[in-house]
């Protein structure tokens, strides 16, 4: 696969750099049915440093189709898994419709296989319900990555907790909760960041009791963000952004109607036609202007 990483305005934050690495690792590990040759991607990042925002935009070219997603947050890490993720979901959704069309082809040519399969699967026994396969064991960078959380060292602990979310190793996560409550508040934030992409769903309770009970504004901004993608699982993760865009704190409440007004939901537009009647600050206020007009209020 052809990699083209391409960083523009940014400082010295390796870490970035580190996290666009290991994104492509696993999309390249999702794109290994297609010929090397005949796979491109290119991601650019950059930053605003006027207005605090960091911009990602992924193209992946693979046989006869063009992927593109482009992603614009105030968190360099959200607006790179943004891509990513967009990019992933096309992917699968070609994957799924393709091996629909072949489905469709195969029976056409091959009726008489559809008989013995169905036969086959009434004749399996049920799954259990609840029951799942054992998780595999950490990978080797995993255990590398969960080696460096100890570390004494800010970047590297940072560093670690960015490559074991981008390994989603589910193996991994008892590791990781042992510094969901450390009494460093950027430790908590990333701690909840990677639980939040590991756990999925699972992670939504810890998330909302950090979003609600953590001091700490840098744990209460992640636990937004981490939730983000999981809105829809959960009837309590709505009313609590819709909390947030009242936090104390003006960087929870940026990004909190950042989240807000990326939801097709009327109690979303509600929320932040209030808040924006309300909010003094001028820098939210200017954050609520854009919302306002991508929601086309």
């Amino acid at each position: 696969m052809q990699r083209m990483i391409e960083i523009k305005r940014v400082g010295p934050r390796g870490h970035v750099r580190q996290l666009l690495e290991e994104l492509l690792g696993r999309l390249e590990h999702k794109l290994r049915h297609f010929p090397e040759d005949a796979v491109s991607v290119r991601v650019v990042f950059e930053e605003n440093g006027s207005r605090t925002l960091s911009r990602a935009s992924l193209t992946c070219h693979v046989p006869g189709h063009t992927i593109a997603a482009h992603e614009e947050q105030r968190d360099a890490g959200a607006a790179i898994r943004g891509v990513f993720a967009e990019v992933e979901r096309q992917l699968e959704k070609q994957k799924a419709r393709l091996r629909r069309e072949h489905l469709r082809k195969r029976i056409a040519s091959r009726r008489f296989l559809i008989a013995p399969l169905v036969a086959g699967l009434l004749a399996s026994p049920p799954v259990a319900q609840g029951a799942s396969e054992p998780s595999k064991p950490p990978s080797p960078q995993a255990v590398e990555a969960i080696r460096l959380l100890a570390s004494d060292d800010l970047y590297q602990r940072q560093a670690a907790f960015l490559r074991l979310e981008a390994l989603r190793e589910p193996a991994t996560a008892s590791a990781i909760q042992r510094y969901a409550g450390d009494s460093d508040p950027d430790t908590r934030a990333y701690s909840l960041r990677a639980l939040a992409t590991i756990l999925g769903a699972q992670a939504i309770p810890q998330l909302l009791q950090a979003l609600k009970t953590d001091p700490a504004a840098e744990a209460r901004r992640a636990a937004l963000l981490g939730l983000e993608p999981l809105q829809a699982h959960h009837p309590d993760v709505l009313p609590a952004f819709i909390t947030a865009l009242r936090d104390r704190k003006t960087e929870v409440r940026m990004t909190a109607v950042d989240v807000v007004s990326r939801i097709d939901d009327p109690r979303a537009r509600e929320a932040i036609v209030t808040r924006r009647r309300r909010e003094q600050r001028r820098d939210v206020q200017r954050v609520l202007e854009l919302a306002a007009q991508r929601m086309g209020l």
